[in-house]
């Protein structure tokens, strides 16, 4: 996943540009995709697709010495600027320049998707070295007609209820906002294939809010089978996970990604809010008006250097990105397997008759919880409901009662989704 992230981050990838498409083109050698392109100008809701934008050269120099260039760093120039060849006075260029005092290494990312204007970065620390009278300002870039395109890898399941991860291929020199979802998301797509999975799962790679309105927009009929949604995103950092609810917020998926966190790493040792109040991104688009697909979040934000020129690959690690693939693939797990049980014995099961009996000194938690489990068999239950409130690991009760079903003292009745549907 790391040499993935590494050969696509520094790319000048905004929206509609052929540095996005080249990155599209590397994660389909990892994933095969089918790209679905949509021309500028296009209408897709109340939005239409941007134009491309090309950059040549983008520099400003004073006294003939060159001090700010696009060629050093993508993010030294804000994402869409205008053409510009002038000389400006420093008051001037001061007014369209950008810079963290906060951090002052560091450079920081700007873009101007939607309104024309130009402008560079600096770290705070270059900013406070200007002091020319003068400034030689040159961009050379290009607004054209060109194509916005979205990467989807799906794997057919026997339902074609669909389960949708959604991550983010723009984002210029930037290697863990984004860029590390789409690589756990294209390494979960090559798990899930050759496996007997109940759902569909689609992977869908593309440039941020922009490029899920286009997709769903004009691929509505979609939007019926789409059980739930999960965005990736910020997944190689060393922070902990952030969990963002659905708009549903108790919704199946709500409860299986908390359920996976918690058997991961223990009650409090994540960060968890409402919808849009965590991180906001592309769940805004598939749980928003219209289409209320209810659709988590999980990252690991925040991190001090988002949007910055730091978030590059000295800050991402394989150990982390292999432990954010793990949480998806252990929130996917307990969708996939949930099911709804329901008893077949009367009175109080006879544990150690049935070989049942769960040594404490084994399974402390599992000992305790098993007369609760057991009076959970009524079939309005699933086994995620049952592990929620007995604070048992979802695995524990499932392979429990996969054992009391075995012993033919209870049935499956149903899949657990079938109960937490809004």
């Amino acid at each position: 996943m790391i040499e993935l992230i590494r050969e696509i981050y520094p790319l000048n990838r905004s929206l509609v540009s052929d540095g996005y498409d080249l990155a599209l083109e590397i994660v389909g050698r990892a994933v095969p995709l089918t790209v679905h392109e949509y021309a500028s100008g296009t209408q897709c809701w109340t939005w239409r697709i941007p134009q491309k934008w090309t950059v040549r050269e983008a520099w400003v120099e004073a006294d003939g010495e060159r001090i700010i260039d696009f060629a050093d760093h993508p993010l030294h120039l804000w994402t869409g600027s205008l053409p510009v060849d002038a000389v400006v006075s420093r008051e001037e260029l001061i007014e369209h320049l950008a810079w963290n005092e906060e951090h002052p290494t560091a450079i920081p990312y700007r873009f101007n998707f939607y309104e024309l204007k130009w402008g560079f970065s600096l770290s705070h620390e270059q900013f406070r070295t200007l002091d020319a009278d003068e400034y030689r300002v040159f961009i050379d870039t290009e607004y054209s007609d060109g194509t916005l395109k979205v990467g989807e890898a799906t794997v057919p399941g026997r339902s074609d209820e669909t389960i949708v991860l959604m991550a983010h291929l723009d984002h210029p020199g930037q290697a863990n906002d984004g860029l590390s979802g789409v690589a756990v998301g294209a390494e979960m797509i090559k798990r899930l294939r050759g496996r007997d999975n109940h759902y569909t799962y689609t992977l869908l790679v593309l440039p941020e809010t922009i490029g899920s309105i286009a997709h769903f927009s004009h691929n509505m009929e979609l939007v019926p089978r789409c059980r739930c949604g999960i965005f990736l995103e910020m997944m190689g950092n060393d922070n902990q996970f952030a969990f963002q609810h659905s708009r549903q917020h108790d919704d199946f998926i709500d409860r299986a990604a908390r359920q996976a966190l918690v058997d991961r790493f223990g009650e409090g040792n994540f960060t968890e809010g409402p919808f849009r109040k965590v991180v906001g991104n592309d769940e805004m688009v598939l749980n928003g008006p219209g289409l209320n697909v209810p659709t988590v979040s999980i990252s690991r934000w925040p991190y001090w250097q988002y949007h910055t020129h730091l978030d590059d690959i000295s800050m991402i690690s394989e150990e982390r990105l292999d432990e954010s693939l793990e949480v998806i693939e252990g929130i996917i797990g307990i969708l996939e397997r949930d099911f709804v049980p329901r008893r077949k014995f009367t009175g109080p099961i006879f544990l150690s008759g049935y070989g049942l009996w769960v040594d404490y000194r084994t399974n402390f938690a599992l000992n305790r919880a098993i007369e609760q489990v057991m009076l959970s068999l009524e079939g309005d239950e699933s086994i995620l409901g049952i592990a929620r409130k007995t604070s048992v690991t979802y695995d524990d009760v499932y392979d429990f009662v996969r054992r009391v079903i075995d012993l033919g003292l209870a049935e499956e009745i149903g899949r657990g989704a079938d109960l937490h549907r809004e």
